[in-house]
């Protein structure tokens, strides 16, 4: 393990993540939906030193992902690096992180004029988008994939997913189950299918959408429904090639060489071919709950 003063160490997707640093503040839970994912210990798939710096540099090598300006992905020499600029100041990062090729051992150097305004004791160095870049890229390692999605468990912990871009309806499905006696809601957006097991198991995460569900549970996916907005209820089972598919356009893909990708791929397939899928059109009341009480036993 990084030698450090400090330590904490946060979960996500059944993915350890250690944050050590020399600076209590780098290296304390993080307030909001990402509290409950931290943890007081654990056994790190992930080891991440924070620290600050004056200039935090970046890195020469190619640029594999420019998000306009705001964040890049650099391949540099035997790794790579995410740089993140701000639109205060974009003549140079606010933040570094490097990684190795596996993401699995990195170092966040931070820049102290930015953050000097904090006046928080925590100051998270995976902050967003940071933490979900990185998950992205562990996925694609063979892990599984992160998915637009709401997940729930029913009341004997098996999980069903409801996947669809933004406007599909997962935050207002995730409000019609949320009274549901037995019904735990593990995010009204996003979550994470770790395919690396033998059964497919469906992840709460902290990024959450619009209504703000977000929990560190988890359970063996039952069944997964495609959102589509109708006027009447409908629920017809789809192939898995049309689910793959769909699927597909739902996850969140490596931004980085074939590889990953298509493992990423990969991932899905399985998915869709592990588990029972359809296509749900729905109007967004309380009814849908009864529709859909025969296809999820």
């Amino acid at each position: 393990m990084t030698a450090a003063a400090y330590e904490t160490f946060l979960s996500i997707g059944d993915i350890v993540f250690r944050i050590a640093s020399d600076d209590r503040r780098l290296a304390s839970a993080a307030d909001g939906p990402l509290s409950p994912f931290f943890a007081d210990h654990g056994a790190p798939d992930v080891e991440i030193l924070a620290r600050w710096t004056d200039r935090p540099t970046e890195s020469g090598g190619r640029v594999l992902f420019d998000a306009g300006g705001s964040w890049r992905l650099i391949e540099s020499g035997n790794g790579f690096q995410f740089t993140f600029r701000s639109n205060r100041d974009n003549s140079m990062p606010y933040k570094t992180a490097r990684f190795n090729p596996t993401f699995t051992s990195g170092d966040v150097q931070l820049s102290r004029q930015h953050f000097e305004h904090r006046s928080s004791e925590a100051v998270y160095p995976l902050e967003y988008p940071l933490d979900e870049l990185l998950m992205i890229h562990l996925l694609s390692q063979g892990r599984g994939v992160e998915i637009h999605g709401c997940g729930l468990l029913d009341a004997s912990g098996r999980a069903y997913l409801f996947a669809g871009q933004s406007g599909a309806g997962k935050s207002t499905i995730a409000r019609l189950w949320i009274d549901q006696p037995g019904v735990r809601l593990l995010s009204d957006e996003r979550v994470v299918l770790r395919t690396d097991r033998d059964r497919v198991t469906v992840h709460g995460t902290p990024w959450h959408g619009e209504a703000g569900l977000a929990a560190p549970l988890a359970g063996e996916l039952a069944a997964l429904f495609f959102l589509h907005h109708a006027p009447a209820h409908s629920v017809v089972a789809t192939s898995p090639a049309r689910a793959a598919a769909q699927l597909l356009a739902c996850s969140f893909l490596p931004f980085h060489t074939a590889g990953p990708i298509d493992r990423t791929v990969t991932a899905v397939e399985r998915v869709t071919r592990d588990a029972p899928c359809y296509d749900l059109w729905f109007a967004p009341d309380q009814s849908i709950v009864r529709a859909l009480a025969g296809h999820m036993k």
